[in-house]
């Protein structure tokens, strides 16, 4: 069985701070039954912009730290919900991994589409008939299914991360 990078995709969309497809499928409210890949591409680019606060059109290490901080502190110490310490810290190491793993080209710095690679290529691996859309019942097979992320290099998703198995 293949398995889907779960805890990747997680720290990557706390990266870019865009809630995980998952939960875009299962928003409170008016029942959301699919996700556009355009609606994901316009929330990766408003999240990093908003993690962009000089507007270099990069998200510095201090840039991510600081928006890290604020994701943490939504839940203050002691409330219900909040991370213990040690959550907190897991936290923290699994989102640097992740900025080294979606910096690329090592540049200590994350460029927009480096941000985004990761969650586009969840989003192409979901979406299995490419019609641009994840369904629930996508959703759904994905994660019965655990679809694999292939990997992801300086120009984005690679060609195996896009790769399906045959059904």
């Amino acid at each position: 069985m293949r398995s889907i990078d779960l805890a990747g995709l997680a720290a990557i969309a706390a990266l870019t701070t865009t809630l995980p497809l998952h939960a875009q499928v299962k928003k409170a409210g008016p029942a959301v039954t699919a996700v556009t890949r355009a609606q994901v591409e316009a929330q990766v680019k408003e999240m990093f912009d908003r993690a962009d606060t000089n507007k270099d059109n990069f998200m510095s290490r201090a840039e991510f730290g600081k928006r890290m901080g604020v994701v943490l502190n939504r839940t203050p110490p002691g409330t219900p919900g909040a991370p213990t310490p040690q959550e907190a810290q897991r936290l923290l190491n699994a989102a640097t991994a992740a900025f080294n793993a979606v910096d690329t080209n090592h540049d200590g710095k994350l460029s927009r589409k480096e941000a985004g690679a990761r969650a586009l290529a969840a989003f192409d691996a979901m979406d299995t008939n490419h019609d641009g859309v994840v369904t629930l019942a996508e959703k759904r097979a994905a994660s019965n299914d655990a679809v694999a992320i292939g990997p992801v290099g300086p120009n984005g998703p690679a060609d195996t991360a896009k790769a399906r198995p045959s059904r």
